[in-house]
């Protein structure tokens, strides 16, 4: 209805712009009386009423609309009486026999404060949580600020009082972490930051731990990034190589969706890709978060069936378009409430949820943590962990890791590790065969595997990873050259690492070595020999067709003579089957 000065017209508009005008005269009460207005569906017919008289009908069609919403100019007031909006009644999908067995748990005043305390990050070893506290006395703008970053630590069971991260990472914008990586040394920011730290505009910003701090947040470049809404969501992989983001497009569903985005050359993110109508809704889809398995999304939405005005769901991943989604499952309650339900965050173990709500809180919103049941739990994974150490001094070196397939040789993830320490962690999906290095200038990266493929159950497992300066007389291992058993053929995996090495000696023209062959002690010492001796050779000939002069190789097959393990057993025997070099000048 357009009203004014006792005219009227019912007007239609399709994509902004007029398309049909109906005129009709006015029956207004003037001076203090009040005025209906009554649009009613009477079967297949719409009518529209003043003051109880039919001015218009028309035939009814569905109204597939996102929004109701009423203008009003001038003088005068409008109140709703009552509105109905009658319909089936959608069900809420929750997956079947999905039982709670323990009640939620507010994480107590060492993290919650009489405000309100939201976005949590739960980082993946479960021992750290990140998260925003609004208009609180102690953020850096004092209670007038928006809100600020803050960080508590798990010790003995018991979260220690939080505390704010600091001028570097919060200013007197919103501040926000919305992922840590596994290591721990990675967090991606809301916002954007000038070069002094101040808040620039809407965005996505990475900071990196040092030996010093924190550094001032650079902005993520995503190729045709834009956001209608004021507000935003986001989520970085483990791996570093996938960003989902809730956002508001032109070829947005509802007021918010799910966007998808990948690392390309450069560090250039894709153009944000919508995830499809499985997950996105009329609604609004807020706070995704992808648990470690790389597969499992939760998130927030008003647009599926649930109790309250927001719920939150989980949904599966189908194949690697990232379009592709099961069914969403409401988390059912006690998570969901009728009230707003959002921010939810799973460690690598998958054991409990982390999530805001504001009932039975002790200010506002808080964070509470609970059991998770099997049916919405993310598929196990494995943590390996351990430090990167100079092989020569067993100093801690901050640094790249690089993790990959093992039998395709394809990079599958990025971490890194602390510069204070030396500390790395990284999360790995099971089924598969890794191998990961540490990357420095002026060392030899030694490889390691790990072999997932029979793994069924969470685990963590300890690593140390070793970096070989470039020098005289340093001798590096070559863990993941292998041969077909009793021979010196060359298997398919050991390219990659012989590949390390070619680009070690191209770089390097003045460096020469020697390639050593072992054996264990078992069967013909002779024979041993010969074996270790074809293996060398097998070596050199890979690296001279690569094009590296042979006269800078030399080598010796020295079968079982030089152990490095004890014989007895085959866990330990395996250590000495090895091929290794020796820089020899440089």
């Amino acid at each position: 209805f357009l009203i004014s000065n006792r005219k009227g017209k019912i007007i239609k508009t399709r994509k902004g712009k007029i398309a049909e005008e109906t005129e009709y005269k006015l029956n207004l009460k003037i001076g203090g009386d009040k005025n209906l207005i009554k649009v009613t569906k009477e079967g297949n017919t719409l009518n529209y009423y003043i003051n109880n008289s039919k001015i218009f009908s028309e035939p009814y069609t569905p109204l597939p609309g996102k929004v109701f919403g009423v203008s009003q100019w001038a003088d005068g007031q409008i109140a709703f009486d009552d509105m109905v909006v009658k319909g089936k009644e959608l069900p809420i999908n929750i997956a079947k026999d999905m039982h709670y067995l323990e009640k939620p748990v507010n994480l107590g005043k060492a993290v919650n404060s009489n405000e309100d305390d939201i976005t949590p990050v739960i980082t993946p070893d479960g021992e750290g949580i990140y998260f925003s506290r609004r208009y609180y006395p102690q953020n850096v703008g004092g209670p007038s600020d928006v809100q600020d970053i803050y960080y508590s630590e798990l010790a003995n069971g018991s979260w220690s009082t939080a505390q704010n991260m600091g001028t570097t990472l919060n200013n007197h914008g919103p501040n926000a972490v919305c992922s840590v990586t596994p290591d721990g040394n990675t967090l991606l920011l809301i916002n954007t930051y000038y070069p002094d730290g101040k808040q620039k505009g809407q965005g996505l910003s990475i900071s990196k731990r040092t030996k010093n701090g924190w550094t001032i947040p650079e902005e993520l470049r995503i190729n045709g990034f834009y956001n209608k809404s004021t507000y935003g969501e986001y989520f970085l992989s483990n791996d570093r190589r996938v960003l989902i983001m809730a956002l508001q497009q032109d070829n947005s569903i509802g007021s918010r969706d799910l966007y998808i985005s990948f690392l390309g050359p450069n560090n250039i993110w894709s153009k944000p890709k919508n995830m499809g109508s499985i997950l996105n809704t009329p609604g609004t889809e807020l706070s995704p978060f992808l648990a470690s398995d790389g597969k499992t999304l939760y998130f927030s939405s008003t647009g599926h069936p649930g109790y309250g005005k927001n719920d939150i769901f989980v949904s599966k991943r189908l194949d690697e378009s990232w379009t592709k989604w099961s069914k969403p499952y409401n988390l059912g309650k006690p998570i969901n409430t009728e009230g707003w339900n959002a921010y939810y965050s799973v460690p690598a173990d998958g054991d409990y949820a982390y999530y805001v709500s504001s009932e039975n809180s002790m200010g506002k919103n808080d964070i509470f943590k609970i059991k998770l049941p099997s049916k919405v739990k993310p598929e196990p994974v494995v943590i390996i962990k351990g430090r990167v150490l100079n092989s020569k001094t067993k100093e801690p070196l901050g640094t790249d890791i690089i993790y990959r397939n093992f039998k395709t040789d394809r990079e599958v993830g990025i971490a890194s590790s602390d510069p204070r320490n030396g500390k790395y962690e990284i999360v790995l999906p099971l089924s598969q065969v890794y191998s990961f290095f540490a990357e420095k200038e002026g060392f030899y990266s030694v490889q390691d595997r790990l072999d997932l493929e029979n793994v069924k159950a969470y685990d963590v497992i300890e690593r140390d990873l070793y970096l070989t300066p470039i020098e005289v007389g340093q001798t590096v291992q070559l863990h993941n050259v292998l041969f077909k058993r009793g021979t010196p053929i060359l298997l398919t995996p050991s390219y990659a690492e012989l590949n390390k090495l070619v680009k070690m000696l191209k770089e390097n023209e003045s460096i020469d070595i020697r390639i050593d062959g072992h054996t264990d002690n078992v069967g013909d010492k002779d024979a041993n020999v010969r074996l270790s001796q074809e293996r060398v050779e097998a070596v050199k000939e890979y690296l001279s067709r690569r094009g590296i002069d042979p006269y800078r190789i030399t080598g010796e097959g020295h079968g079982g003579a030089k152990p490095i393990a004890s014989n007895a057993r085959e866990e330990t025997r395996r250590l000495n089957r090895r091929v290794e070099f020796t820089i020899t000048s440089y």
